[in-house]
C-alpha cells in the first residue's frame, strides 16, 4: 500500500513539475499577432477558395493587415460589401474626430463598434445558421 501511495506522490510532483515549467516556456515563446488580423477573418465569407491568390483566408486577413489598406487586394467571393467591410476594421475610426465622440483611456481606438457587435455574435456559440444569415443580411 505505502508503495502505491509514494509511486502516486512521485508522479503527481512530477506532473506538478512539468505543468510548471511548460506554463513558463509557453510565456517565453508566445507570439503577439495584430488582432486586426481575427476581425478581418471574421468578416470575409471563409470560403478558403484561393480565388483572392492567397491559400485561404487567414492569409489573405493577414495580408489586409500588413498593407494597411485593401489597394490591389479582392475577395472574389465577398465581393465590394466584403472589402467595405475590411476597409472601416482597416481605416482607424478616430481620424474624423468631429463624427466619433473622444475616445476614453484605454478604449481601443480604429474598431467600429458595428462590426465588433457583429463579430461578438457570431462568436457566440447560440449562433445558428438562420441567425447568421439574417446578420450577414443587414
Amino acid at each position: 500500500m505505502n508503495l502505491i501511495l509514494i509511486s502516486m506522490g512521485v508522479l503527481g510532483v512530477t506532473a506538478l513539475v512539468a505543468a510548471i515549467l511548460l506554463y513558463f516556456v509557453s510565456q517565453f515563446f508566445k507570439v503577439e499577432e495584430d488582432p486586426r488580423i481575427d476581425l478581418v477573418q471574421a468578416v470575409l465569407p471563409g470560403a478558403n477558395c484561393g480565388g483572392c491568390g492567397f491559400a485561404g483566408c487567414r492569409n489573405f486577413a493577414e495580408a489586409c493587415v500588413k498593407a494597411g489598406n485593401t489597394e490591389g487586394l479582392a475577395c472574389p467571393v465577398g465581393g465590394e460589401p466584403t472589402m467595405e467591410e475590411v476597409k472601416k476594421i482597416l481605416t482607424p475610426a478616430a481620424a474624423d474626430e468631429s463624427a466619433a465622440p473622444a475616445a476614453q483611456e484605454g478604449d481601443k481606438k480604429g474598431f467600429d463598434p458595428a462590426i465588433a457587435a457583429k463579430i461578438k455574435a457570431l462568436a457566440t456559440p447560440r449562433a445558428t445558421f438562420p441567425n447568421l444569415i439574417a446578420m450577414v443580411h443587414n
